[in-house]
C-alpha cells in the first residue's frame, strides 16, 4: 500500500496496529499474511464505504498483474483469521459482483509519537527482550500530549506502562546471563514476525563437521517453529545456502522474511565456538550478537542456550505449553540427531536415489536412539514419498509409513510433523478424507506455520471438491516457505484441479525459476498445458520430467497420454509397449500411468481394466480419479462411477 497508516484501530475483541504490521485477538497475536494484513488495513480505513474490487487489487497490488482470485483467498484468509461467520459476515460484507465493506465498528485508539534518537552508548542498559516497547513507550511519555480527553489518558496510561516496563527490564538484565561478546543489541525486534535461520558456515571444519552447521539451524528452526508464535522458513528452505556465499541480508531478501539469524561455528580439540548475529533484512543493521563457548561434547547445551538467547532476542513470550515444546530435545545423543539431519537433508532432495538414502539416515538414527519420535517421522516420511513417487509399491511402503507415524505419536502426541505424515498417509492410501482432516487439522493447531501440512492439507481438500479451501491452504503453505519446489509443484497441481490454470502455470514456472532441474515441477506445468490444449508445451514440460527424472514411469505415462490428445498415437503407443513391458518384469510400474495412456488413445476398456489394477495397487494418484481431466472421456462410463465411488473422495 502506498500510504503508511500511522492510527491503532479497535473492532470487536480486535486491536489492529497497522505500523506494527500487528492484529491482535484479546491481547494475543493473529497470524496474517501481508497481502491479508494490507488489504484488512485498507477496508477499515474505508470502513462503512463499499471498496471496488478494481480499487482493492491496483492499492493492496500496487499495480502487479495478479487475478481477482487473489482478492478472493485474501478475503477468505481474513474471515478465516477474524472468525467471520460465512453466512453473517459480522465484519466484512461481499457485495456481489462489485467489492467489500467492512462493516464492523471500529474505534480509532490514537496514534503512534514519532520514535525517539538512537539511545548513545552510556544511555544503553544493555539487552532486554522488552527494550523496543520501553523505547516506544518512552517516546509516549516525553512528547507534547494532545489536548483530548482520550489523549489524556493514553498518556497516563503510558506513563503506568513505562514504569512496569522500565522497572521489568531493569530485572530481566540482572537476570540474562553475560557471554564474551558483550552487550547485544535488540532495538527493533518487535517488528520481526518471521525469521530465516541460515545453516551455520563451520570454519576449518572437518569432514565429520560436515552437517554440524546445518544441523545446528535446524534444532534452532525446530524450537522457533513449534511455538507456532513466528513464521519460520524450515530447513528444506535453507540448506541450500550452505556454503553458497550469499550475504545474510540477500538470502533473507530472497527468502522474504524481516529478520536472518547468521552463524559461524569453529571447533578446535574439545570444545567449539558459536558466534551469531540477528539481522534486519530491510536495511541490514545488526539488531543482536553473540558468542557462545562450550565443550563439543555438550552441544546440545549449545544449542539450549542460543535458542533462550534468540526468543529473548525477537521477544517471545510463551505459554507453559509452548515453553515446553520449545525447550524439549529430541534426543540426547548427537551422533542419533547428525543422522537425523542428514537424513532430512536427502529427503528434501526428492530424487529416488536421495530418498532412499535419506530412509536409511533415519534408521540409523532410530538405532542409536530408538526413542527418537522425530526420526521416525522421518521414516514415515521417507516410505510415503517413495510410495508416493512409485519407486516403491504402495502397498508395501505405506504400511510401513503408518506403523512410523504411529509410533511417533506413541510417544509425542504433540509432535505436529507426525500428525502432518499420518493425515498424508490417509489421504494418499487409506483414501479417507475425513481422516485426513482430522490430522491436518492436529498438526496446524501444534504449529500453524507448518507449510508442508498446509501444502499437503491443501491437496486433499482439492481431491474432495472443496476448492476455495483448497485455494487457501496452498496459498498459505506458498507463503509460509515461497522458494520450496515441492510446495510450488503441489500448490500448482491444487490450482489445476480447482480450475485456476493461469495461476498454476504462473507458480509452476516459477517454481521452475528457482530450479529448473526439479523434475515434478516440469510435470506439473505439462499436466497445466495439457489441461489448456497446449500440447507442444505441455509435451515439452513432460519430455524433461522423463529426461531429469531418469525415466520416472509417472511421467512418462503423462507424457504417453499427451502424445495420444495430440494425435501422436506411434510415440503414444511407443512409450505404453515400454511400460507394459515393464510391468511384466521386475521393476513396479504403475497401473495407472498405463491407463493414462489408454484413456488419451479412447480405448476405455483397457483403461478402465488398467484402473482397477491401480485400484488394487492402492495406487495414489486414485485419490484424484474423479478430478483427474485425462479421464474426462471415461466419466460417462457407468464402470468408471463405480470404481471412483469405491475410493472414497
Amino acid at each position: 500500500m502506498s500510504t503508511p497508516v500511522n492510527h491503532l484501530y479497535e473492532f470487536g475483541p480486535f486491536q489492529l496496529d497497522p505500523p506494527e504490521r500487528l492484529l491482535l485477538c484479546d491481547g494475543q497475536p493473529v497470524a496474517v499474511p501481508p497481502k491479508a494484513f494490507d488489504l484488512l488495513v485498507f477496508l477499515v480505513e474505508r470502513r462503512g464505504h463499499l471498496v471496488q474490487k478494481e480499487e482493492l487489487l491496483k492499492t493492496v497490488w500496487c499495480g502487479s498483474f495478479v487475478e481477482e482470485g487473489n482478492l478472493s483467498v485474501a478475503v477468505s484468509i481474513l474471515r478465516k483469521a477474524l472468525n467471520d461467520d460465512r453466512d453473517l459476515h459480522k465484519y466484512i460484507e461481499t457485495v456481489s459482483k462489485r467489492g467489500y465493506r467492512f462493516v464492523a465498528d471500529v474505534r480509532q485508539v490514537g496514534e503512534p509519537e514519532p520514535s525517539l534518537p538512537a539511545l548513545t552508548p552510556a544511555e544503553n542498559l544493555g539487552p532486554s527482550e522488552d527494550s523496543t516497547s520501553q523505547e516506544r513507550l518512552s517516546t509516549a511519555v516525553l512528547e507534547p500530549a494532545s489536548a483530548s480527553a482520550a489523549s489524556k489518558r493514553i498518556l497516563l496510561w503510558s506513563l503506568l506502562a513505562a514504569a512496569l516496563v522500565l522497572s521489568a527490564f531493569l530485572i530481566v538484565v540482572k537476570l540474562i546471563p553475560r557471554h564474551e561478546s558483550g552487550p547485544s543489541r535488540v532495538e527493533g525486534t518487535a517488528a520481526i514476525h518471521s525469521l530465516a535461520v541460515l545453516p551455520f558456515q563451520t570454519l576449518g571444519a572437518k569432514s565429520d563437521d560436515e552437517y554440524l552447521g546445518l544441523g545446528m539451524a535446524d534444532a534452532l528452526i525446530t524450537r522457533l517453529g513449534n511455538t507456532g508464535k513466528i513464521i519460520v522458513r524450515p530447513t528444506s528452505s535453507i540448506q541450500k545456502y550452505a556454503g553458497e556465499g550469499l550475504s545474510p541480508q540477500a538470502a533473507g531478501q530472497e527468502q522474504g522474511v524481516d529478520a536472518v539469524l547468521d552463524g559461524r561455528i569453529q571447533r578446535q580439540a574439545d570444545r567449539v565456538r558459536l558466534t551469531v548475529q540477528l539481522i534486519r533484512v530491510r536495511d541490514g543493521v545488526q539488531l543482536w550478537g553473540e558468542t557462545f563457548d562450550k565443550e563439543f561434547t555438550n552441544i546440545f547445551a549449545l544449542e539450549d542456550a542460543l535458542s533462550e538467547r534468540v526468543a529473548q532476542s525477537i521477544r517471545l513470550e510463551l505459554t507453559g505449553e509452548e515453553t515446553r515444546r520449545f525447550t524439549k530435545r529430541s534426543t540426547e545423543r548427537p551422533d542419533a540427531y547428525e543422522a537425523y539431519v542428514k537424513g532430512r537433508y536427502f529427503w528434501n532432495k526428492r530424487t529416488d536415489s536421495a530418498m532412499k538414502k535419506g530412509l536409511e539416515y533415519f534408521r540409523q538414527a532410530i538405532a542409536l536412539d530408538p526413542n527418537f519420535a522425530e526420526a521416525y517421522v522421518g521414516v514415515a516420511d521417507s516410505y510415503s514419498t517413495l510410495g508416493l513417487y512409485a519407486v516403491i509399491p504402495p502397498k508395501v511402503a505405506f504400511p510401513a509409513a503408518k506403523a512410523a507415524a504411529q509410533r511417533a505419536l506413541e510417544m509425542d502426541d504433540g509432535l505436529a510433523a507426525a500428525h502432518a505424515s499420518l493425515g498424508f498417509i490417509h489421504f494418499y492410501y487409506d483414501w479417507n478424507g475425513a481422516d485426513a482432516t482430522n490430522e491436518f487439522h492436529r498438526a496446524l493447531a501444534d504449529n500453524p506455520n507448518y507449510a508442508m501440512a498446509h501444502s499437503w492439507y491443501g491437496e486433499s481438500l482439492a481431491a474432495m471438491g472443496q476448492y476455495p479451501e483448497a485455494v487457501v491452504e496452498a496459498q498459505r503453505a506458498l507463503e509460509d516457505d515461497p522458494l520450496s519446489l515441492i510446495i510450488g509443484s503441489n500448490a500448482g497441481w491444487t490450482f489445476s484441479l480447482a480450475g485456476k490454470g493461469d495461476q498454476a502455470i504462473s507458480v509452476l514456472k516459477k517454481a521452475i525459476e528457482i530450479d529448473p532441474s526439479f523434475p515434478r515441477t516440469h510435470f506439473r506445468l505439462g499436466r497445466a498445458y495439457e489441461q489448456k490444449k497446449s500440447y507442444d508445451l505441455a509435451i515439452s514440460e513432460l519430455q524433461q520430467a522423463v529426461t531429469l527424472s531418469g525415466g520416472d514411469t509417472c511421467y512418462k505415462g503423462s507424457l504417453g497420454h499427451a502424445y495420444a490428445v495430440s494425435g501422436n498415437t506411434e510415440q503414444a503407443r511407443k512409450i505404453l509397449q515400454d511400460l507394459e513391458a515393464g510391468s511384466r518384469g521386475r521393476d513396479y510400474v504403475p497401473a495407472y500411468a498405463i491407463a493414462l495412456i489408454y484413456a488419451g488413445l479412447g480405448d476405455n476398456d483397457h483403461a478402465l481394466s488398467w484402473l482397477q489394477k491401480a485400484y488394487e495397487d492402492r495406487s495414489t494418484a486414485m485419490a484424484f480419479l474423479k478430478l483427474d481431466p485425462e479421464f474426462a472421456g471415461l466419466h460417462s462410463d457407468p464402470r468408471f462411477e463405480q470404481l471412483s465411488r469405491r475410493v472414497g473422495f
